[in-house]
């Protein structure tokens, strides 16, 4: 039978902008928090005056509603722990008549994330909106309070086993990363002779380096800009094409792939921004994100880039002395040196960290043919355990849309249960 999801629900409603407070009873559920398929606690954060309309409940079925990335991703909340409240980046779905099953709507829309991001959503990359009165307005085809309880029967049967997969899969991807850490650390720490004579570096975080390396603030290597602060996207408009440059975005930063010049979006510049164009081997740094996990990640420019700008989220490292911008990056991309750069991010919904905070920053470097020797060492190690870490996703990926297609099969009849 054919409901519109305003005729399913007996409550919808977003949730409210937290009041946050060191220390409260009342725990804030933002989208962080579960938009992983779990419920994330390790950062939870707390309110201090929560209303009852963002209290979440037992059976209901929470959707993040803003941002790009995230919005559509649902979360079916099955915790007896009523401390939890939503913030306004979170909708929240319930049916207190016990009509239908939040769990059977959890399984329809967990499938959806691309169809909601198409038909109930407004506004631009990474300030999109999900609509309510769009969402009320969706009709699905769900069945009798009896078949739903039976697709949920099944489908936690099923998806567990999927589930468990996964999950041995992620432990053996998880050890692997912990090796690669542990090989860098070591060696932007010690370099590869394990007996080498050691100092205090000076710097407490640091601790001991060898004897013969030398400390310096980025500062005092490198020439460091900010990036670009005009308009940018794919439909801007500008009649000036002289003022029309392409710029690098910030997702290729993040993940370290900084190589493809030719694809690039445009951006408007501004006529005092020339001196920020981007050179082959510049460090770049993301240092805007809603992100925490993302800030401070920093990337190396392979190749010359032609005229090529940085997004405005992001810094750039130009070096001025002989360095090996490559052993910069594997350092600075330690958990030791991360750690130290992501303590000076400040911010509640974007969290930045102020270019000088990254001009201050410490790194130790040795003689340049050591960085080098470092490098090649680094990318040898680190070569193999990334083929396969990208064997192992490539399995985990299999796994996802196996379950994927089981849900959809499942939820709209191709497949009896």
């Amino acid at each position: 039978m054919k409901k519109r999801i305003k005729e399913i629900c007996s409550f919808l409603s977003r949730g409210t902008s937290p009041d946050y407070v060191d220390e409260s009873p009342y725990k804030v559920m933002n989208q962080a928090t579960f938009s992983k398929g779990w419920l994330d606690e390790s950062n939870v954060r707390f309110t201090k005056k929560p209303t009852s309309e963002a209290n979440i409940k037992k059976g209901d079925l929470l959707m993040a509603s803003t941002g790009g990335g995230v919005l559509g991703k649902v979360f079916f909340y099955n915790s007896d722990d009523s401390s939890f409240y939503a913030d306004s980046h979170v909708s929240i779905l319930r049916d207190s008549r016990g009509r239908y099953l939040m769990k059977y709507l959890y399984y329809y829309f967990s499938t959806r994330y691309d169809e909601i991001n198409a038909t109930m959503v407004k506004g631009s990359t990474n300030q999109t909106e999900l609509q309510k009165n769009y969402l009320l307005a969706y009709e699905i085809d769900i069945p009798s309070l009896t078949i739903q309880q039976k697709i949920i029967t099944f489908l936690d049967s099923k998806t567990a086993e999927i589930d468990n997969q996964i999950s041995l899969l992620s432990k053996k991807r998880n050890a692997y990363t912990r090796l690669k850490k542990s090989i860098i650390h070591r060696a932007v720490s010690q370099g590869l002779n394990p007996d080498v004579e050691m100092k205090d570096s000076g710097v407490d975080w640091i601790g001991m380096i060898p004897m013969h390396w030398e400390k310096y603030r980025l500062k005092d290597i490198s020439y460091m800009y900010s990036g670009l602060t005009g308009k940018s996207g794919e439909d801007f408009r500008c009649d000036d094409l002289n003022k029309t440059k392409a710029y690098i975005p910030f997702t290729n930063v993040l993940n370290n792939l900084v190589v493809d010049f030719t694809k690039f979006n445009q951006v408007v510049m501004d006529n005092n921004e020339q001196q920020n164009r981007v050179r082959e081997n510049d460090l770049l740094f993301l240092m805007s994100s809603e992100d925490y996990e993302s800030i401070a990640k920093s990337s190396v420019v392979i190749g010359d880039p032609g005229e090529v700008y940085l997004n405005s989220f992001c810094r750039g490292l130009h070096f001025t002395k002989r360095v090996n911008s490559a052993f910069i990056n594997y350092q600075l991309n330690s958990d030791k040196y991360r750690n130290a750069l992501r303590f000076e991010a400040r911010g509640f919904t974007r969290i930045n960290i102020k270019i000088d905070k990254i001009a201050g920053m410490f790194v130790c470097l040795p003689p340049f043919d050591e960085q080098l020797s470092i490098v090649n060492y680094l990318n040898e190690k680190c070569g193999k355990i990334d083929f396969f870490i990208k064997n192992i996703e490539q399995q985990i990926e299999k796994y996802k849309l196996l379950k994927r297609a089981l849900i959809n099969e499942v939820v709209t009849g191709q497949r009896a249960v």
